[in-house]
């Protein structure tokens, strides 16, 4: 298989097709309207810092 540059964009619409087929499959799937609450929207940010 050869080698395909793929956009930044294409990579994540991948990853988020993926997750939500995987949540779907094991039952645990967040309705659309959700809204993360601030506390949780910090967990976020400082895992994203450390990756």
């Amino acid at each position: 298989m050869s080698k395909k540059t793929v956009s930044e964009n294409a990579r994540r619409q991948s990853v988020v097709r993926s997750t939500k087929a995987s949540a779907r499959l094991e039952q645990r799937v967040v309705p659309d309207n959700h809204v993360r609450s601030p506390k949780v929207e910090k967990f976020v940010e400082s895992l994203r810092a450390k990756a």
